[in-house]
């Protein structure tokens, strides 16, 4: 079990599943603003608006994805909660800091191993 104070992990838990729920509020918005996805895009016939369709349902897809991702974090920080292995780095296997925690809940690596992975990019 990871050192971290119970009081700063049911913080961080209440946070995570409100953010849960924003994010499966802003998919169901996503989903509902795409145009491809809308009863009206057959009664479409003026001119340049295939292109605002196409353009706005790959900002659409992009996003959907990005939100899906960090759907998927949440859920994989809310597991490794409730299993006591959260904020433990999965690069170096050390503690994670308590203040990267408090920024960014769905942190997988220690600011290390952070950083030697973005300049691997």
């Amino acid at each position: 079990m990871l050192n971290f104070p119970k009081e700063t992990l049911k913080f961080i838990k209440k946070y995570l599943r409100r953010q849960q729920k924003e994010v499966d509020k802003n998919l169901k918005e996503v989903s509902e603003d795409d145009p491809v996805k809308s009863p009206a895009l057959a009664e479409s016939s003026e001119p340049g608006t295939d292109s605002y369709i196409a353009d706005t349902h790959a900002k659409s897809v992009v996003l959907e994805k990005q939100l899906k991702d960090t759907k998927t974090s949440i859920k994989a920080a809310l597991l490794k909660i409730k299993n006591g292995v959260y904020g433990k780095c999965e690069k170096c296997g050390k503690q994670i800091g308590i203040g990267r925690l408090l920024a960014m809940p769905i942190a997988q690596y220690c600011v290390s191993c952070s950083n030697k992975i973005s300049k691997r990019k």
